[in-house]
């Protein structure tokens, strides 16, 4: 799921955007107040950011400026909702500038049509977490995939659950069938993680256990494949669900 980055001086303002794009986008949202943006972002780079302003000053705008002073934010595409007059302040004073400017009463309409030409500009390159305790299943699809995509491989239920808690993936491939939590109950963890709510996740088995078939499938996943998965077709259920 693409993922919007929301940058509000106004709550009201910013719980209605996200009201109204959060079905269709992973969303996160900042108060312009926040003292350090780079913090609360952490490692969830999204493919675009939203800037709602109304009243704006150039102290204001600190905490923005250092986050887009970051190399991994300078180059993704903004939009700014904000009046003449504090568009001209914006400018004044972030680098590099906004890409996209609607005026901060326009519809939402609007506003969802330059998401989508803003998300079809980003080059963020996806990010995808492999879980599989066996070695040479992990390393062979993160053989088929590293050249589209960012990859990690995990070899426990556990230690995706820890890398869940510091940084959200594009979409997470799940072995069925490991020792101490199996497929089926880290998904029940990850689904009940603020994190893993809405991260897309893939089934990936070597055994037709009817059983645990159905218990997985019990979870809503969002795809479920046999091994050994033919790289094509994996590529296009990642790219189906992402």
């Amino acid at each position: 799921m693409d993922r919007v980055l929301l940058i509000s001086t106004k709550i009201g303002a910013l719980k209605e955007l996200e009201k109204n794009i959060s079905s269709k986008y992973h969303v996160s949202s900042l108060s312009m107040s926040e003292s350090n943006m780079l913090s609360a972002v952490g490692n969830a780079i999204p493919d675009c950011i939203i800037v709602y302003v109304e009243t704006i000053s150039r102290q204001k705008l600190f905490s923005l400026m250092d986050l887009r002073e970051d190399e991994r934010f300078a180059e993704l595409p903004m939009l700014l909702l904000s009046d003449e007059e504090d568009r001209e302040i914006f400018e004044k004073n972030i680098d590099p500038k906004q890409d996209y400017w609607l005026d901060r009463n326009s519809s939402i309409q609007e506003i969802k049509m330059c998401i989508l030409e803003m998300i079809s500009s980003s080059d963020r390159q996806k990010h995808i977490l492999i879980v599989d305790d066996d070695v040479t299943a992990l390393k062979t699809v993160r053989s088929y995939l590293e050249e589209r995509y960012r990859v990690t491989g995990v070899k426990s239920g556990r230690l995706a659950i820890k890398f869940l808690e510091r940084q959200l993936p594009d979409c997470i491939l799940l072995d069925c069938f490991m020792p101490d939590l199996n497929g089926a109950q880290t998904l029940q963890i990850i689904r009940n993680m603020e994190n893993g709510k809405r991260v897309p996740v893939v089934f990936l088995t070597g055994v037709s256990d009817k059983q645990m078939v159905l218990n997985c499938l019990s979870l809503h996943p969002n795809g479920f494949l046999l091994k050994p998965v033919k790289r094509d077709d994996l590529v296009l259920k990642i790219n189906e669900v992402i």
